[in-house]
């Protein structure tokens, strides 16, 4: 615009110019005629100013898509006006809020009463949510002297979830159950101290309390017989995300956390990943639940320190962990130990880390390559 203004200009005064040196009818006919060319253009565009209106959406209704795949990114603008308008300059903002990369991009479209539409290719190379975005726009006159402000809607803004790669590789759950009196599942081979679920009889040993004797079935016996309780035992696996680190290395780690995600389709487990100041966890009992914890994770996790002090909500019936980091944090590996003293800790980092350290003694590892991730992965019993 600030080009044609100062086109305007020049023209404006040569006009002058001629005014002054050829005195006659003719030279203020071009004098006033230079006057009011521009706002015979902004009476004519100005109501297509007006109902200017300009939206982007994705291609195809797709609101996923994998990495490096080109998504058709559509920005429309059109008026209401039956005249045709001035063009319409937008600026288009895309950013990934997972890796924190964003880019903008300014357009110039001319609406009509039909739609005129440009087509952007849309690719990234990481996971995460997109937001695609027209920050502002302008209609500016046939001369492009003058603009107005375009209000934009609710349509002028879209998403892409763009999903982690799921690797093909073999990783499974040891035979493994730990002690927990939280959990609602019971052993079957080993008694325990709940009183509310039967696990069997046996004579009686000193020692025992009077009230778990059952007098009935010990009358008809001839001995005393005993009431064993059962055994809380933890079965399920947790999937604990950290996602400090630089964009690169978290891309990795949630590829690792899908592609374990998808191993474990056929299990119950749980995935955990800071929001905020705290943790939040999701229960997945299928695989459709697998892929919205994973999105979850994309939209809203957290890339700062992990969070210290006691986790609220924290699930129950954990035998095992999956540690998914760049390194270990002290904070993470204090809260497991408290929380889950019983449960097998398995760190999957990015990072090259020391044999053991700070790990406790019946823990393992595994680092994650770009590049090698199955290969990383393969044969990893949880």
């Amino acid at each position: 615009m600030l080009r044609n203004r100062l086109l305007y200009l020049f023209i404006l005064l040569c006009t002058t110019a001629f005014l002054i040196c050829f005195n006659g009818y003719y030279s203020w006919y071009v004098f006033l005629l230079s006057l009011t060319v521009p706002w015979l253009s902004l009476a004519l565009s100005l109501p297509g100013m007006l109902t200017a209106r300009a939206t982007v959406e994705v291609g195809n209704g797709a609101a996923r898509t994998a990495k490096s795949a080109a998504l058709p990114l559509q920005v429309s603008a059109r008026s209401r006006w039956f005249l045709p308008s001035g063009r319409v300059r937008v600026r288009l903002s895309i950013e990934n809020t997972f890796t924190g990369e964003a880019r903008r991009e300014t357009l110039e479209l001319s609406p009509g009463r039909r739609p005129q539409a440009v087509e952007q290719r849309l690719v990234s190379h990481t996971c995460g949510r997109i937001i695609c975005r027209l920050s502002k726009a302008r209609a500016y006159d046939l001369l492009g002297l003058f603009c107005l402000p375009v209000r934009l809607k609710a349509g002028s803004a879209c998403q892409v979830i763009v999903q982690p790669n799921v690797y093909e590789t073999l990783v499974g759950m040891g035979p493994r159950q730990a002690p927990d009196a939280e959990s609602d599942r019971y052993s079957p081979t080993r008694p325990g101290g709940d009183p509310t679920e039967f696990f069997g009889l046996r004579g009686y040993r000193p020692g025992d309390r009077l009230n778990r004797v059952d007098w009935k079935l010990s009358q008809k016996s001839g001995g005393l017989l005993v009431r064993e309780g059962s055994l809380p035992m933890a079965q399920r696996a947790l999937l604990l995300m950290d996602l400090y680190g630089d964009s690169q290395e978290a891309d990795l780690l949630m590829d690792a956390l899908a592609t374990l995600s998808h191993c474990l389709c056929w299990a119950e487990y749980v995935v955990g990943f800071p929001r905020g100041r705290q943790l939040t966890f999701i229960e997945v009992d299928s695989p459709e639940a697998g892929n919205m914890a994973v999105e979850a994770v994309l939209c809203h996790g957290d890339k700062g320190p992990f969070p210290a002090g006691t986790p609220l909500g924290a699930p129950q019936d954990i035998a095992r962990i999956a540690y998914i980091c760049p390194e270990p944090a002290p904070a993470a590996l204090e809260m497991i130990g408290r929380e889950y003293p019983s449960a097998r800790l398995t760190v999957i980092h990015t990072r090259p880390l020391e044999t053991g350290k700070g790990l406790p003694p019946d823990s393992c590892w595994a680092q994650v390559r770009p590049g090698s991730l199955a290969g990383d992965l393969e044969g990893l019993m949880l």
